[in-house]
């Protein structure tokens, strides 16, 4: 639930409603006892389905960056009064085959990966540096250096599906997530300069002070200042 908080909430989704990370996880971990005693099942989350409802909400450019977020309860409100009316009508639901869900679920984690950032780089691998899309990090970072980033982010993502996939070790799934913080905060600085952190995994507001002062430099040398 808080890596779908910090996704939803990321500063490149230009969001206005204000987050509240304590007060959710203290309102879900109360949730979770009371249904335990109760018997229902607990909360978990919906990571792909939160992502494709903020982009359905989303106003985007032509490049399919996130220009504005329409915020509003009453989408929530709507599906889960539909997912309630799904408990009578069950017998009916059960005629859906499997694998039409399966297709939904696959629908909806594609359709997100266009604006995913690790997604456009794992593309670049199989793309000449002409063909390379015009973003900061493609124009001021340097191509195996690019690579590198994303070689590790890869390795750790499979790293993730392969703890995950084995049912003894599974239990270790957050752990592997920790150990990405020390590897970005000590690793990453030893190889990569701080720009090229900034320009591949920071906020857009750390990306455009770069660029601006990046301009001014180049303006200053352009004037022989």
């Amino acid at each position: 639930d808080g890596i779908t908080l910090h996704l939803i909430n990321h500063p490149s989704h230009k969001l206005t409603h204000g987050d509240a990370y304590n007060l959710n996880t203290l309102v879900i971990g109360l949730m979770v006892g009371v249904n335990a005693l109760l018997g229902f099942p607990w909360l978990v989350a919906a990571t792909v389905r939160s992502l494709a409802h903020l982009h359905a909400l989303a106003d985007k450019d032509k490049n399919g960056k996130i220009e504005s977020v329409y915020e509003t309860r009453l989408t929530n409100l709507f599906v889960h009064s539909l997912i309630l009316c799904s408990i009578f009508v069950l017998p009916w639901l059960k005629l859906i085959p499997v694998p039409v869900l399966y297709g939904v679920f696959l629908y909806m984690g594609v359709s997100s990966l266009n604006s995913n950032q690790f997604y456009g780089r794992l593309q670049m691998f199989f793309m000449q540096p002409s063909r390379f899309p015009d973003t900061p990090y493609t124009k001021h970072t340097d191509t195996n250096t690019m690579r590198l980033y994303t070689g590790i982010q890869l390795f750790f993502f499979l790293l993730l599906y392969v703890v995950k996939s084995i049912k003894m070790i599974a239990i270790a799934f957050p752990v592997v997530i920790a150990i990405c913080i020390p590897v970005r905060l000590y690793i990453l600085p030893k190889f990569m300069t701080h720009n090229e952190l900034v320009l591949l995994d920071g906020d857009d507001d750390e990306i455009k002070k770069y660029i601006r002062l990046h301009q001014l430099d180049e303006d200053e040398d352009e004037n022989g200042v």
